[in-house]
């Protein structure tokens, strides 16, 4: 028999005063109560909450967010938690798909789909629809049970692990999919670049390596950020000094209990082994985290196949690249990386192709010219040609991008081998190739520069 759920929303929130009266109606006959913990706001956000219904609790902020988190969930009479963030919207029309997932006895945990805004004003519909959405739609733990082991733990990307795996392996529910999306305003870049959020993230995603080095959830969390600030040297250490320690703990975790996400550190530090040419400890990288993620992830699948394709294993690499063309569409727990399901690995295949010198197969394979790496499909066009024995099409396909600011590298190398077949002068085109950075390149194969 289904039980009556009463829904308590529970959020922190600091200085939040232009978003938080927006959730908080979000939610308005869906939460039965809703308790908003303020961590030092200097603003109206206290009373914006408390105008709104919302009881306000005031806590020390210590560094912790599973602390300030857990000061709400204390407090919560409701037989469920909803757990939202100011900058959080339950997207209209959507209260009566939470509550039935709330009816459910089994439901222990539910994931809810979340659509990141491209803007703070974009309307949910034209999120939802693709129109105004930030990357690839995610799913996020926000309801669950209010049982006393369901308490959250992590000073960041703090998490319902812990309790939830106590109470699955004893049979006392699972986790699910719930039909009520979320939209997320926090990342619209004119909103994250006032906050300074990736800054306080990354310290504190340090602080957690400390308490846990063994974490490699957070670990793959923090490898990511450095990636993004150009550390790539050091996102590489850390990757490779918590990716052992997780896989142990993984492979030696409690009967009934889920392995930690291997996805992010798997696909995060894979990557920046093959670009660094190391590619079989990548494919041992990603092969150990696969081994741990049932849903075979596309973002491990994709690296995969670069490895493979470094290792000159071509036939591997095309089945790689074609298991990712074949999650296009499908969504995941972690968010897909941008265009993988599609343009790019479509280049990938193609370049396979290209490499076997089968260039009717090459060309079959290119993805559509408009999209966001159409440039990368036009220099793969133009080498296809150049290989083919056809220079003046090659010439053709590059010949658009002459004006192009910051052309990669790769332009000047195929623009030289084009001229050199047609026997025209080539000027200093090499040269201006070999000033590149590694990291200018889009293709390390052209990067070997013709005599």
């Amino acid at each position: 028999m289904k039980t009556r759920p009463r829904i308590s929303l529970c959020m922190i929130a600091k200085n939040e005063e232009a978003l938080i009266a927006g959730c908080l109606r979000s939610v308005r006959g869906v939460a039965h109560e809703v308790i908003v913990v303020d961590t030092g706001s200097t603003d109206r956000t206290v009373a914006i909450a408390e105008a709104e219904g919302a009881r306000v609790v005031h806590f020390r902020w210590c560094d912790d967010f599973a602390k300030a988190r857990n000061a709400g969930v204390e407090l919560a009479t409701g037989t469920h938690i909803l757990i939202l963030d100011a900058d959080e919207r339950l997207a209209p029309n959507m209260g009566e798909s939470l509550l039935e997932a709330a009816r459910s006895p089994q439901l222990l945990l539910g994931c809810l789909p979340l659509y990141n805004a491209k803007e703070v004003d974009a309307d949910p519909a034209e999120v939802m629809s693709g129109a105004k959405q930030l990357g690839a739609l995610a799913f996020v733990p926000r309801l669950f049970k209010n049982l006393p082991e369901m308490r959250f733990s992590r000073r960041v990307h703090e998490t319902l692990t812990d309790g939830f795996n106590q109470l699955h392996a004893r049979g006392l529910g699972a986790t699910a999919t719930v039909g009520a999306a979320l939209i997320h305003y926090g990342d619209a870049p004119s909103h994250r670049t006032k906050l300074e959020r990736d800054q306080r993230n990354t310290r504190l995603l340090r602080l957690c390596l400390e308490d846990d080095p063994g974490d490699g959830e957070i670990a793959g969390h923090l490898v990511v950020q450095l990636i993004k600030d150009g550390a790539h040297d050091e996102a590489r250490a850390v990757g490779e000094r918590h990716f052992s320690p997780f896989v142990e703990r993984n492979a030696s975790r409690p009967a009934g209990h889920f392995a930690g996400n291997m996805v992010r550190i798997g696909y995060a530090l894979g990557l920046l082994q093959t670009e660094a040419g190391d590619h079989t400890q990548a494919l041992a990288t990603i092969t150990d985290a696969l081994r741990f993620t049932p849903e075979q992830h596309p973002n491990l699948s994709y690296v995969q196949g670069l490895a493979q394709t470094g290792l000159g294993d071509l036939a591997g690499a095309q089945r790689s690249f074609e298991k990712v063309l074949a999650a296009d569409g499908r969504h995941f727990a972690q968010p897909v990386l941008p265009s993988i399901t599609n343009e790019l690995s479509r280049l990938k295949i193609s370049g396979l192709h290209l490499a076997r010198g089968d260039y009717d197969s090459a060309r079959a394979a290119l993805p559509q010219a408009e999209g966001p790496w159409s440039f990368a499909r036009s220099l793969l066009a133009a080498e296809i040609e150049v290989e083919a024995g056809s220079p003046e099409l090659a010439m053709a396909i590059l010949a658009p991008f002459v004006d192009l600011d910051g052309l990669a590298p790769d332009w000047y190398v195929l623009v030289h081998r084009a001229l050199t077949a047609l026997g025209d002068d080539t000027g200093n085109l090499l040269g201006i190739a070999s000033n590149a950075s590694p990291g200018a390149w889009l293709e390390r194969r052209r990067a070997v520069i013709p005599a």
